[in-house]
C-alpha cells in the first residue's frame, strides 16, 4: 500500500516542468520560509512590544526542536531506507541515504504551523496547508514514502497536544523570567553608562 501510493504520487514527476519546479520549491525552500516567519514574528514582538508574539514564536521553536529530536530518535530506532535506495524512482532532488521515517521536513513545518496556530488561527491554517503541500512534495520528488510524511504528522499532532497540555505554560513562565532578567541586566548597564 505504501509503495503503491508512493508510485502514484512519484510517477507524476517528470511530466510537467512547471509542476516539477513548484514541488522542488516546496520541498527545498518552503521549510526555510517557515523558519523565517518564526524569526519574523519574534522580531515583530520585540519591535511592537507584543509579548504574545514572542511567546508564540518561542513555543513554536521549542516544540519544533522537541519534534525534530524525537524524529531523529525514531529514525535511529526504527530505520527505514529512502525510496530511491532499493527502487528506481523519479528523483528530482538528490538526498543522502539516511533514515526515511519520519520526514523531518513534514515534522518541522507542521510543528511550526501548529505552534503558531495556537496564537493566530488564520496563520496556523495557512501554514498547515503549506506544510501538507511540503509533505506531498517530499513524496513527489522521490525522497520519502507517504507513510513517512503521515507518520510525521501523527507524531507532531500527539506531541503538540501533550506540549500544550503539560509544558506550554511552564516554557512561557521560564521565557518571561529570562526576558525580565535580560531587560534588568541591560537597563542596569545603560544606567551605569549614562552616569
Amino acid at each position: 500500500m505504501n509503495m503503491e501510493l508512493f508510485r502514484l504520487i512519484n510517477n507524476l514527476a517528470n511530466r510537467n516542468i512547471v509542476l516539477d519546479k513548484i514541488m522542488v520549491f516546496f520541498s527545498k525552500d518552503v521549510p526555510y520560509i517557515f523558519m523565517a516567519i518564526l524569526a519574523f514574528i519574534f522580531i515583530l514582538g520585540i519591535i511592537k512590544d507584543k509579548e504574545d508574539y514572542r511567546k508564540a514564536s518561542i513555543n513554536a521553536f521549542v516544540i519544533t526542536v522537541i519534534n525534530l529530536a524525537l524524529s531523529f530518535i525514531i529514525g535511529s530506532i526504527y530505520y527505514v531506507d529512502r525510496p530511491f535506495v532499493h527502487s528506481k524512482v523519479n528523483l528530482l532532488i538528490s538526498h543522502t541515504a539516511d533514515a526515511s521515517f519520519p520526514s523531518d521536513h513534514a515534522t518541522g513545518t507542521m510543528s511550526i504551523a501548529l505552534g503558531l496556530g495556537k496564537y493566530s488561527r488564520i496563520l496556523g491554517i495557512i501554514m498547515t496547508i503549506l506544510s501538507l503541500i511540503v509533505g506531498f512534495s517530499r513524496v513527489y520528488v522521490g525522497n520519502h514514502y507517504p507513510l513517512d510524511v503521515i507518520g510525521a504528522y501523527i507524531i507532531v499532532s500527539i506531541t503538540s497536544y501533550l506540549y500544550n497540555l503539560l509544558l506550554k505554560s511552564k516554557i512561557e513562565e521560564i521565557y518571561s523570567r529570562i526576558e525580565k532578567w535580560l531587560i534588568g541586566k541591560f537597563s542596569s548597564k545603560e544606567d551605569i553608562l549614562n552616569n
